[in-house]
């Protein structure tokens, strides 16, 4: 990447810091609101909507720090940078957070056998208040939605707008109806719905920590891809990962045809911008090489079947080498 597209990728990771940390600002007020105004009316779905908005702080947090560590450049100690300290904290946030919904649904339950009176009045006020700050922080989010960190905030609270409609038309229904079974079932709703996003959020962490292929990316596309411009002939040894949510990686072995050393450098520049364009992918090591896989461990006869880290290994073994190219 060039020095223009690094100052501008910097400015965005400041704007987009600047309006997390605001936006941590009003949940943090609107939480304390929902806490009291739970307590006083013995709203158990504006109890469980509050433990939500402690997951939301806690995401937005995340966010924050997330985009500050973006900041910081790679070190000796962390050659990669610092974006796998946000996914590890998320881990254990949405662990936390998977805990938390299954305590609602113990609560509900509760609830459900012994029933007790609720306050209505409070229920809207507060649901209205939140969701006037909902609305507000989605509306500040929406701009810098194309950042990772941001769009995950973004969704979280256009989720919590709907929440609080929901809370919204709980305490209407209970002031027109007494019914206060909807507030119980609209706790359980709202578990549901932590509790399914704290499952999606869990397997994404634990597969980035596994360095797992980022979700959506196709291998066999990405190498299609390098193989059609000029001058390469095939890719081997290709590796994707992600450093975090939105940082991914890539590492390859490309054989090209025997070229002087600026039209490999022409090669060079075309597939890194490719990768940038096509696919995100803004960091690649990529080894040139004028046979598949020639540099390879597995590339000798003994040692086809030994390499366990190559999905290529069992390939090779069927395709001769290109010496003569």
């Amino acid at each position: 990447m060039d020095t223009m597209n690094t100052c501008e990728t910097e400015m965005g990771l400041l704007q987009s810091k600047r309006k997390i940390f605001f936006s941590v600002l009003m949940v943090a007020t609107i939480l304390l609101g929902k806490l009291f105004f739970a307590y006083r009316t013995n709203s158990l779905a504006l109890f469980s909507d509050s433990w939500h908005l402690v997951t939301d702080l806690a995401s937005l947090v995340i966010s924050w720090l997330g985009l500050k560590y973006a900041l910081k450049p790679a070190n000796d100690k962390y050659t990669f940078g610092h974006y796998r300290h946000g996914i590890l904290t998320a881990l254990i946030n949405n662990l936390l957070l998977i805990f938390i919904s299954l305590f609602i649904f113990y609560q509900a339950f509760l609830r459900y056998l012994n029933p007790i009176r609720i306050e209505p009045t409070g229920m809207i006020l507060i649901s209205i208040l939140g969701l006037a700050i909902n609305c507000l922080i989605v509306f500040i989010l929406k701009e810098n939605a194309n950042n990772l960190n941001v769009k995950s905030a973004f969704l979280h609270f256009a989720g919590d707008a709907l929440a609080d409609i929901g809370v919204l038309i709980g305490g209407v229904i209970i002031y027109f109806t007494g019914w206060t079974g909807i507030d119980t079932l609209l706790s359980a709703i709202l578990a549901c719905l932590i509790l399914k996003s704290a499952v999606a959020m869990t397997i994404e962490c634990i597969q980035i920590l596994l360095e797992a292929t980022p979700k959506n990316t196709n291998i066999k596309k990405i190498r299609n891809s390098m193989k059609s411009i000029d001058g390469v002939i095939d890719v081997t040894d290709i590796h994707v990962w992600s450093l975090s949510a939105e940082i991914m990686s890539l590492t390859a072995h490309v054989c090209i045809k025997r070229l002087n050393i600026k039209e490999c450098e022409e090669i060079l520049h075309m597939i890194q911008h490719l990768l940038i364009d096509n696919y995100g992918i803004k960091h690649s090591t990529l080894q040139f090489e004028h046979a598949p896989c020639s540099s390879c461990f597995h590339s000798k006869k003994e040692h086809l079947s030994n390499c366990i880290m190559c999905i290529d290994s069992s390939r090779r073994k069927n395709i001769a080498t290109l010496d003569n190219l």
